[in-house]
């Protein structure tokens, strides 16, 4: 059912997920073909370029600073541990997994193994072992 005032739409659904939701609302499963010709797709491109500003905006949010988090290059082993090259048939393709989730959990892996170490800050060293 559409709810509708004339021209205007009374509702609006936002389904949110990971790659497998774009999966299960494929246009060519026909259960769910209806409701996937009503929907549009918007895909969160990977933060290559922009790690240093997310990771400083969450820290902000709780007070915290990254230089007083992070010491000088664990930012870019960040980088280093979630974008990679695999090789194609014809040449190599460049793969980041740089999303919010997969850098939440790579930089709370990371400090837990901080301050189990007794550390003060996060290292370049803990990221990749992490």
């Amino acid at each position: 059912m559409e709810l509708e005032d004339g021209f205007k739409k009374l509702l609006s659904i936002i389904l949110i997920g990971q790659t497998e939701l774009k999966i299960k609302l494929s246009e060519r499963a026909p259960e769910v073909r209806e409701v996937v010709q009503r929907c549009e797709l918007i895909e969160l491109n990977p933060l290559d370029a922009n790690l240093e500003d997310y990771l400083a905006f969450k820290f902000k949010r709780v007070g915290a600073e990254l230089d007083t988090l992070f010491e000088k290059g664990a930012i870019d082993a960040i980088r280093e541990r979630l974008i990679f090259t695999k090789p194609t048939k014809t040449n190599r393709e460049t793969i980041s997994l740089m999303y919010p989730l997969m850098i939440h959990n790579l930089v709370t892996a990371a400090a837990n193994q901080a301050a189990g170490l007794g550390f003060t800050k996060i290292t370049k060293d803990l990221i990749l072992e992490a």
